[in-house]
């Protein structure tokens, strides 16, 4: 992401990043010091994002807390890299060149309204940038190619994924006609598609079909081949296709339906023999039933089908485009560090057992595809979400209260009725006037003392003081207090564990349900 890039941008774009994985306020001077900038610089940056990008994302800035995200205002960052996409020369030359792909360095310099230098600096980045995807930027005329055709779609598909999302659509051709065609075509095929799945499907077909106009074809040995089964469904939909691009400057060559096939619909054509499909398949049912098991939570057959599915286009695809797709952000990122966060465990598991598919190319897994895993398991696998939170160890709460036992038990039941999974509350008995050491010796048994003021005397780490009714602070506060507290709890269950391959699923999760 760097090298395609003004500095500027992305320099704001990764304080964004590390502001989004903070609970809180953050110090100025050394978020900038991680940066790599001033503080004036920084200051300036907040000025930036607040004016420019302030639809989706507001920075607060307190001289004496530092800086952090609002959480209230702050949208989705996919939102942010959409503005970066349509603000940046380097990738908007990318998108021109799909429709323009006959024309040389004046008429791009003119296009993009940029000086011969500047395009030329461009260019010699981009050519990096592309080659680290396997790509090749021609420049006579100027155009991105590769050694299988497919590779530049996968490539465009990855594009208009990131810069333009589920609900935006660049092309002339129907947005809705397009994605009624995929459905029908993909449910002839058993295959199980979501909205964002439709999306880019429906990307991928009108890429392939503005290459295709462009003079891109797959090579000739895929016209050779005999139809087979979704050759001959989407032969039988011509009528369909054609209706679609009536009226736009696409045509449908003689056996375009070989075209769409074998890039739309490529998971059920790239792989070397029916042997390695039938090993990868099952590889990925064993690594399905281990996680079963850890968790002891079976998955449905629909369920099943359907990751197993996703993984297998994933590795397909892998295996036929190594390189990484994601150009500017991994939409899963974010999802995947919180759920590493949360269900430490769990996560393990999976890195572990994800490790075993394909011990040639572990990289398949645990670096390009590891994201998206952890966001399919939790997604497509029905209640696993709430059999984790009923393995979780549970946080033990005393509160603690000077105005009297009534206000401690009132405190207790907003707890019990906010964040009953994950806690066992009590309330301290006594009067508070005159605790003392052997208050304080019960009180180091509880995960976190909750008190309405400070207690004299008592300063451990697992006091957090709250208002008289909770604010949307101590909310804040206490709901960080409770997932750290867990985190730790379970980092230091795997460092007793030891090789937790080794470990039965009675013996990865404490008995009575520890934690994930």
């Amino acid at each position: 992401m760097k090298t395609l890039i003004n500095s500027s941008t992305y320099r704001r774009l990764h304080f964004i990043e590390l502001l989004d994985q903070l609970p809180s306020w953050c110090d100025t001077k050394e978020i900038a010091a991680e940066i790599g900038c001033s503080v004036k610089t920084l200051l300036s940056d907040i000025t930036f994002i607040n004016e420019f990008w302030g639809k989706y994302l507001y920075i607060e800035y307190s001289k004496f807390q530092g800086v952090r995200l609002n959480n209230i205002t702050s949208n989705k960052l996919s939102n942010i890299y959409n503005l970066v996409y349509a603000e940046s020369v380097e990738f908007q030359f990318i998108e021109k060149m799909l429709s323009e792909s006959n024309q040389d360095a004046e008429y791009w310099i003119n296009e993009l309204f940029i000086s011969e230098a500047s395009f030329y600096r461009m260019v010699n980045t981009l050519e990096a940038f592309l080659e680290r995807r396997g790509l090749t930027l021609e420049r006579a005329p100027f155009r991105i190619t590769g050694p299988d055709e497919r590779w530049v779609r996968f490539f465009y598909q990855q594009y208009f994924s990131e810069a333009y999302g589920v609900k935006k659509w660049p092309f002339a051709v129907s947005h809705e006609e397009t994605v009624c065609f995929i459905m029908r075509v993909s449910t002839e095929f058993d295959v199980s598609l979501d909205d964002r799945e439709i999306q880019e499907s429906a990307f991928l077909f009108i890429v392939s079909l503005k290459r295709m106009h462009q003079g891109f074809f797959l090579p000739q040995e895929v016209y050779a081949e005999e139809d087979d089964t979704i050759d001959k469904v989407l032969n039988y939909s011509t009528p369909l296709a054609e209706h679609l691009v009536r009226d736009t400057e696409y045509t449908l060559s003689e056996k375009w339906y070989r075209e769409i096939s074998r890039t739309v619909f490529h998971e059920f054509y790239n792989w070397d023999n029916p042997q390695q499909m039938v090993r990868i398949q099952n590889k990925i049912e064993a690594f399905l039933n281990a996680l079963s098991d850890a968790v002891q939570l079976p998955i449905a057959e629909e369920d099943r089908q359907k990751i197993t599915q996703t993984m297998m286009t994933w590795y397909v695809e892998y295996n036929f485009y190594p390189y990484r797709l994601d150009m500017l952000y991994d939409k899963h990122q974010r999802f995947a560090r919180e759920i590493q966060t949360v269900y430490p465990i769990f996560s393990t598991l999976v890195k572990l057992y994800l490790a075993d598919i394909e011990k040639k190319a572990p990289e398949l897994w645990t670096d390009i595809r590891l994201t998206n895993v952890y966001y399919l398991l939790m997604k497509e696998w029905r209640h696993l979400l709430r059999q984790l939170e009923k393995l979780r160890r549970k946080v033990s709460i005393l509160v603690v209260s000077d105005l009297g036992q009534r206000h401690a038990e009132m405190l207790q039941d907003f707890i019990v009725a906010n964040y009953h999974d994950r806690v066992l509350v009590s309330t301290y008995k006594e009067a508070v006037l005159f605790t003392g050491k052997e208050d304080f010796d019960q009180f180091d048994q509880y995960d976190i003392i909750l008190s309405n003021n400070p207690i004299n005397g008592y300063n451990k780490k697992n006091i957090l003081i709250v208002n008289n009714f909770f604010s949307l602070s101590d909310r804040e506060n206490l709901v960080n207090f409770i997932v750290a507290i867990q985190k730790r709890a379970s980092q230091n269950h795997l460092n007793n564990l030891g090789d937790i391959k080794l470990k039965t699923a009675k013996k990865i999760y404490f008995p009575q349900s520890f934690l994930q």
